[in-house]
C-alpha cells in the first residue's frame, strides 16, 4: 500500500496464478494479494515470488524478503503460490 500526501491509500489486487489463457487461474479469494502498485508489478513479472511457507522472496536469487502479512480470514491457496513459481521457474535463471 502506498498512501498519498492526503492520507489516501492505495493498493491493488493481484492474482497469484494469473488467470485466462494460458494460466487459468481461478479468479478466487484465495489467489489473490493485496499489493502496493510496485510490488504488484514486481510480482506480475516473476521478481517477487511466495514460498510454500507463505514467505515473500526474490524471484532471482531465492533470498527471503519478508513474511507475508496476512488477514485473518484471507487464506492464500499455496497451489496458486506454487503454479506461479513454476510460471517463472526457468525464466530467470
Amino acid at each position: 500500500m502506498i498512501v498519498s500526501p492526503t492520507g489516501e491509500a492505495y493498493s491493488e489486487t493481484a492474482h497469484i496464478q494469473a488467470v485466462g489463457k494460458p494460466h487459468h487461474g481461478a479468479d478466487r479469494l484465495e489467489n489473490v494479494l493485496c499489493l502496493c502498485p510496485n510490488c504488484h508489478a514486481l510480482f506480475d513479472r516473476g521478481a517477487l515470488q511466495l514460498t510454500d511457507d507463505l514467505n515473500v522472496i526474490n524471484g532471482v536469487t531465492g533470498q527471503f524478503r519478508a513474511a507475508l502479512a496476512q488477514v485473518k480470514g484471507h487464506n492464500i491457496g499455496i497451489e496458486f503460490a506454487r503454479k506461479h513459481r513454476e510460471r517463472w521457474a526457468d525464466r530467470l535463471l
